[in-house]
């Protein structure tokens, strides 16, 4: 065994570029298959949080701001916009209407005013059904104290999180959603006005004024699911508003997600057709190029399967390799680029599971090291005929 491990290393070596140019076809592709796998688990997580914690069934907005609504609830986008609190009263008076809840925004404008740059969003305690139930129900009390719920990507490890020259408690953290929510403070919705009075001390401010009488969206739930059109009807007659139902933005995200993975599935068939083709025609030339090596072999008494032992064995040597750098190159190369992805994606992200990392990793690996042997398989058949003796 030892001397066949010899031969195989001394012929590899030999042929240098040849092995190079197999190492690199399995890099490539494995690279690829992670980093690509691995962003569809992300986005499918993601999704799936985002549609889940959208809460209400239909949300208002200031005319020409449904389009920024979408953009909060399936991305990272932060965004802020304003109307008169009086619509909140409107729409509680429209038959079908079981419960409203208003939510007003302001973005701060850099990072000098607070720990990290974030978007405050003031939620209703007395109302409020999109937020408050992904809280425990032992932090709620603290909420309404004057402490902060905050997303997943604020920065809040010491318990506290600082706003325009004041340390506010930290109550409690919200897991990964992949949508805007993650980098977001939650607070009471009558500390806002005492927010931007501390903005105002402290020469710092944020994006736009508010005051109390403005309010940003209003979350609305429907008592009959079955009638969202006639209520979505009935809000259109509100005037300078804006409708959007959770169920059309749900259809949105999951057909965006959709296109998404049409979109990866072809590029991995797409790559692994190409590296089935290229590893077939280098082992199908080198192979042929080696009958005198192999009539060698056979003259000193190595028989047919020793031979065939001896090639399927060099060629797994030059498929591992590839596969092992490219699945942990793509892999390493998923982690520092995750929050790249995160950002740039139009779709909702949230990091994989680490099973689910494992996995797709143990899985590359596996199909691009026996990727090689299968393309020389038939190569090796015809060199070693299995009517041939010895």
């Amino acid at each position: 065994m030892e001397i066949l491990h010899k031969l195989i290393f001394k012929s590899i070596s030999s042929k240098l570029y040849r092995s190079i140019g197999l190492i690199l076809i399995g890099l490539v592709l494995s690279f690829a298959m992670v980093i690509i796998s691995l962003t569809a688990f992300g986005m499918e997580h993601g999704s799936r949080n985002a549609a889940e914690r959208m809460g209400a069934d239909i949300i208002v907005a200031p005319k020409g701001y449904g389009e920024d609504v979408e953009g909060i609830l399936l991305t990272t986008k932060k965004s802020f916009f304003y109307m008169d609190a009086s619509v909140v009263e409107d729409i509680s008076g429209i038959e079908g209407v079981e419960a409203v809840s208003p939510q007003t925004f302001l973005m701060t404008l850099d990072a000098s005013c607070c720990d990290q740059p974030v978007q405050i969003v003031g939620i209703d305690m007395d109302s409020d059904f999109v937020v408050t139930p992904w809280i425990d129900k032992k932090y709620l009390k603290s909420l309404e104290d004057g402490a902060l719920i905050v997303g997943s990507k604020v920065n809040a490890t010491s318990g506290v999180f600082k706003m325009f020259g004041k340390e506010y408690p930290v109550a409690a953290s919200l897991d990964e959603s992949g949508s805007s929510m993650d980098a977001t403070v939650f607070v009471n919705i009558d500390r806002i006005g005492n927010i931007m009075e501390d903005a105002q001390k402290a020469g710092q401010g944020v994006i736009a004024e508010v005051n109390s009488k403005d309010v940003s969206v209003v979350c609305i739930k429907v008592s009959d699911k079955e009638k969202i059109p006639i209520v979505v009807a009935r809000l259109s007659r509100l005037q300078d508003v804006d409708i959007v139902t959770t169920e059309s933005v749900s259809a949105k995200l999951f057909s965006g997600l959709k296109d998404t993975y049409v979109v990866y599935a072809v590029v991995i068939a797409l790559m692994v057709i190409i590296s089935v083709f290229l590893l077939f025609m280098i082992h199908y030339i080198t192979l042929n190029d080696r009958k005198k090596e192999v009539e060698i072999l056979r003259t000193i008494g190595i028989g047919r399967k020793k031979i065939k032992t001896f090639l399927m064995c060099e060629v797994l040597w030059t498929s591992a390799p590839g596969a092992l750098i490219g699945t942990a190159f793509g892999f390493l190369s998923f982690i520092v680029l995750l929050q790249f992805i995160e950002t740039t994606t139009k779709i909702p992200f949230t990091a994989p599971r680490l099973g689910e990392e494992v996995a797709v990793v143990m899985a590359v690996f596996l199909l691009t090291t026996v990727l090689g042997p299968l393309c020389a398989f038939f190569s090796i058949k015809k060199l070693c005929p299995e009517n041939v003796y010895l």
